[in-house]
């Protein structure tokens, strides 16, 4: 179908106007015939081809160059970090908890300021910061220092995740959002297969240019941080209206479909952020995440920043751990993948976060029972891709049923702070709370926490069908869905919780 008179000229000017002209454009003027008939079927699904494209590999691998710091922590350990500057386990062990103490006071302000700033600006800021304190760790010679740098180091990873996935949830429509993400957190277990396999060779330049050889993993990945992030100020779109990549008709076309799907993609009016704070604070669902969140990044951050120490345990040593570390975290990538689109496909979150939690304290309970080495490591293809496939599913989950937008930030910043708690708890689990080589309080606490997720995806998939059963009622009592509101939140009867 041709697209209607006068269409034409307001797509000329899309990227001039205000936003909010541009939803209601987009929802009042235009009918879904014109929308539907100015992208034919065939070149939808290139639209979102597009997007992917262009935003995809930016977050992904803004996102793996973060991980690459807690995978190189661990390598670096077992290749001489603590000898180096003379420090105990405990010692170690309140390095690590420094780094994750910042984000806990500062998610809820970064997030406030990245919508004043705005992603395309602020993520790549972020990174460069990052790049400057993780090559730090590289050459510094004392405990203090090291502590200054994993503080800095801390504060500037901990605030990508949440601006990742605010920016990644306004380009999608909900239900295609999950392999998005987990494409995205593929980047943890790319992080410690590239951190494994560059530390199993880089550990051979100790000495040169008289810097050890752990401190060239930070070196390199600080280095790579700043260009990639100068790179970002340069090629990051504002939003899915900026992408060069796509036509007039094309960028109405996405506009359209977000805001049929409640997704706003961005907001003029900041003043309710503190208001949606404290609304954040009132609904079920999102409580009941954010534990789950805490449970699972307590397993996630213990094996991203130890699994090469827990395979060290069993006999393995130096590179050769390293290297062994890698394939469970391959396998982990790949499952993500399938698990997302499968979970996209049906749009159940709750089931895929139960299903991979369930393998996982499989793979742990084999773990523990087990005094055979082969078969403990063997475990580890069950608990390492479990717990990476639930993780992607648990933050879509909380970015489908939040809105609007001012909402959706505020949630991610209140999960980010709780899951916080969660690595601080894992990086003394290991080596001062659970000693090695078994690590045997360490993997119980493991197992717990992965049942407790499953125990969580539940009573959420509970919660979320009452919710929409109760507004389907409510809804076919009213009649005829009015004009949208602009943005829509996710207490409406007009907004359906994603299962």
């Amino acid at each position: 179908m041709s697209t209607a008179p006068g269409i034409a000229t307001d797509v000329e000017t899309v990227d001039d106007k205000p936003r909010n002209i541009i939803l209601e454009q987009a929802v009042l003027t235009l009918d879904d015939d014109t929308l539907h008939g100015s992208v034919s079927c065939p070149r939808r699904s290139r639209v979102w081809l597009k997007i992917d494209f262009l935003v995809l590999p930016v977050v992904t691998m803004i996102y793996l160059l973060a991980c690459l710091d807690l995978a190189n922590i661990g390598n670096a350990r077992i290749a001489g970090l603590q000898q180096k500057l003379g420090i105990s386990d405990a010692q170690f062990s309140i390095a690590m908890t420094v780094a994750l103490i910042p984000p806990i006071a500062l998610n809820i302000p970064s997030n406030y300021l990245m919508i004043i700033v705005g992603p395309h600006i602020f993520l790549p800021v972020i990174l460069i910061l990052l790049g400057l304190s993780s090559a730090l760790q590289g050459v510094v010679t004392t405990y203090p220092a090291f502590i200054a740098c994993r503080f800095f180091t801390g504060l500037f990873s901990g605030a990508l995740l949440p601006g990742l996935s605010i920016y990644l949830a306004c380009y999608y429509p909900r239900r295609m959002l999950q392999v998005r993400m987990a494409i995205m957190f593929t980047a943890i277990p790319c992080a410690t297969c590239t951190s494994g396999l560059i530390a199993a060779g880089i550990i051979h330049m100790d000495g040169v240019g008289h810097i050890p050889g752990y401190g060239w993993l930070f070196l390199l990945d600080g280095i790579a941080c700043i260009i990639f992030g100068l790179a970002c100020i340069w090629v990051m779109p504002k939003g899915p209206t900026r992408i060069s990549l796509l036509n007039e008709a094309e960028k109405l076309y996405v506009t359209h479909v977000l805001v049929e799907d409640d997704v706003a993609t961005e907001t003029n009016n900041l003043s309710p952020f503190w208001y949606e704070m404290r609304r954040v604070l009132a609904q079920p669902h999102v409580l009941v995440m954010a534990l789950a969140g805490f449970f699972a990044d307590v397993t996630t951050v213990g094996l991203g920043y130890f699994l090469p120490s827990i395979i060290a345990g069993m006999g393995f040593e130096g590179s050769k751990a390293q290297l062994m570390s890698v394939p469970p975290f391959i396998l982990g990538a790949i499952v993500s993948l399938l698990v997302a689109l499968v979970s996209d496909r049906y749009g159940h979150r709750g089931v895929t976060t139960s299903i991979c939690a369930a393998i996982s304290s499989a793979g742990f309970a084999i773990y523990i029972a087990s005094d055979q080495t082969s078969l403990r490591y063997m475990s580890l293809f069950l608990a390492v891709p479990g717990s990476l496939c639930a993780w992607p599913a648990l933050a879509t989950w909380l970015v489908n049923n939040t809105a609007p937008i001012v909402r959706r930030t505020t949630a991610i910043a209140f999960s980010g702070t709780i899951t916080q708690f969660g690595g601080i708890l894992s990086v003394w689990l290991y080596g001062t709370i659970s000693a090695p080589p078994d690590y045997t309080s360490a993997t119980v606490t493991l197992l717990a926490f992965q049942i407790g997720v499953v125990i969580c995806a539940m009573l959420c998939f509970v919660y979320l069908g009452s919710e929409n059963r109760r507004k389907k009622l409510a809804r076919e009592a009213y009649g005829e869905r009015p004009p949208h509101e602009v943005p829509v939140s996710n207490e409406s009867i007009w907004f359906e919780y994603v299962m």
